[in-house]
């Protein structure tokens, strides 16, 4: 993977923030909690307070648009049947996580607080 293609799936927040909880926890995942994960972070909440239908927002767009980007590029592996998802020990996680590291926030931090 070239520099631009990393920068280009790091230009989603949704993906950063995917990235950061593969890459913080033991590089393995299921779709479910990194969907609760995905929401919390979007939403700048608590496990206790995040909403059903904003955690099933974050895996529909994970599910549709982020996970697929990652498996194209060789990041990630998603065992469907049970919803497991893993980075890779491809050359291509390196550079993206290299190139993660030039940006100012990482994960980033959303640009809004939540109205209570």
């Amino acid at each position: 993977m070239e520099s631009t293609e990393a920068f280009r799936l790091l230009a989603s927040a949704d993906r950063q923030y995917l990235l950061y909880e593969l890459h913080d926890g033991t590089g393995e995942s299921t779709v479910e909690e990194l969907s609760r994960r995905i929401a919390i972070r979007r939403h700048r909440t608590t496990s206790e307070k995040i909403s059903i239908p904003e955690i099933d927002r974050a895996r529909v767009r994970m599910v549709h648009i982020h996970l697929p980007s990652l498996i194209e590029q060789g990041v990630v592996d998603v065992d469907w049947s049970d919803g497991t998802v893993t980075l890779t020990d491809d050359p291509s996680v390196d550079v993206l996580f290299e190139a993660a590291e030039e940006l100012d926030e990482w994960p980033p931090e959303p640009r809004f607080t939540r109205l209570s």
